[in-house]
């Protein structure tokens, strides 16, 4: 019996300039599958020979890419049954490529959006006040760099949502964790894409540049503050998710995954 494949399989093309790229370019598909759900849960993926001989690519290569998603949390192997979709509280929902797909496939669900922004609530404003006694000189130059870029670019601009990106990992980095700093790239990812998605959803995105309240945070940690940091992060990140509010359908309650 042939495999039910999601029907643009056959569309898709690989790149074949290196292994490591046609690995990468063939998890982002499937992964990109699994997230919009034209792979749903408990779904096996497509079998290894139809997979390769419908789209030329190689079976190591195949191998590797449901390894790396596996590894993600987003596929299960079992004996019998053979390689699936893993129920989705299983899977790493912080990876940046998890969060990356949830958004570039259009509007997440609001669950997945309230979920990410509780979380920096958890996270950042701690991370300000670790970052103001803790933070080098070194780490204020990343700051006033990112300060000044979100002061002389668009928010429509790439440049700006590089630099607001940029601030706000420093807060990670200045805090001097390394606990901390291993979730770094999924914290990072969960901030740059919620903050492109607001303004990106908003009908005049240009009309508010948060730089000063970026700028306020700033001087708390150059001013070794830790409570007032604290409470302006804190400020800062629930301005954000009202921005969002207006922009979705959230009830601000608590995240239920459907």
């Amino acid at each position: 019996m042939s495999h039910d494949f999601p029907a643009n399989l056959e569309d898709v093309a690989f790149s074949t300039r290196s292994a490591r790229r046609i690995n990468g370019e063939i998890a982002d598909w499937l992964g990109r599958q699994i997230v919009s759900g034209q792979l749903s849960e408990g779904a096996a993926v497509p079998r290894e020979i139809e997979f390769c001989d419908r789209t030329g690519i190689s079976r190591g290569a195949y191998r590797e890419a449901l390894r790396v998603l596996a590894a993600k949390g987003m596929l299960v192997s079992k004996t019998r049954t053979g390689t699936r979709v893993a129920p989705r509280d299983k899977w790493t929902m912080l990876d940046a490529d998890v969060v990356r797909w949830n958004f570039e496939l259009g509007k997440p669900a609001d669950w997945f959006i309230r979920a990410l922004y509780e979380l920096r609530t958890m996270i950042e404003p701690p991370a300000a006040a670790f970052a103001a006694e803790r933070r080098t000189e070194e780490d204020l130059q990343a700051f006033r760099k990112a300060l000044h870029a979100m002061r002389t670019c668009e928010m429509t601009e790439d440049s700006w949502h590089q630099a607001d990106a940029g601030f706000h990992r420093a807060i990670l980095v200045s805090s001097h964790n390394p606990v901390l700093l291993s979730l770094e790239a999924g914290i990072s990812s969960a901030v740059a894409y919620t903050t492109a998605f607001r303004y990106r959803d908003m009908p005049n995105p240009h009309t508010r540049n948060p730089v000063a309240e970026h700028a306020a945070v700033f001087e708390r940690i150059e001013a070794r503050d830790a409570a007032g940091a604290r409470r302006l992060m804190s400020e800062l990140v629930d301005t954000a998710l009202l921005d969002s509010k207006g922009t979705t359908v959230f009830d601000l309650g608590l995240p239920t995954i459907r």
